[in-house]
């Protein structure tokens, strides 16, 4: 929820939602219904992130942006991961994160 975020935000920067809303000349009158779960105008939500050095979707979804473009590289796994049939979704997280470090038993073959 927008309110949850721009409080933690405001928490993190050492401020308060009603001093960011009036430094930005704005009335604190809606931070209720904020708080109720309706979201902000976006011009305002923007203002806010601008203010308070922060992404829009660190505003809106708590989250840090993704980058604007990847790698081919990137892209081809992206790719490969879409086309995996739901069901079969978990079985390959749980084969690649088994695999995402060389075995001990195997380390010394990879130096030779």
């Amino acid at each position: 929820m927008v309110y949850d975020n721009f409080s933690d935000v405001c928490k993190e920067k050492g401020t308060s939602i009603t001093a960011v809303l009036k430094a930005l000349g704005k009335s604190t009158g809606s931070t209720g219904n904020w708080a109720k779960g309706q979201f902000p105008r976006l011009d305002i939500v923007m203002e806010m992130a601008s203010y308070l050095g922060v992404s829009l979707d660190k505003l809106v979804y708590n989250r840090e942006p993704l980058p604007a473009s990847i790698s081919e590289s990137d892209q081809e796994w992206l790719d490969i991961i879409c086309r995996i049939p739901a069901e079969k979704q978990e079985m390959c997280k749980d084969f690649l994160r088994t695999h995402m470090a060389v075995p001990e038993k195997y380390a010394d073959e990879k130096k030779a």
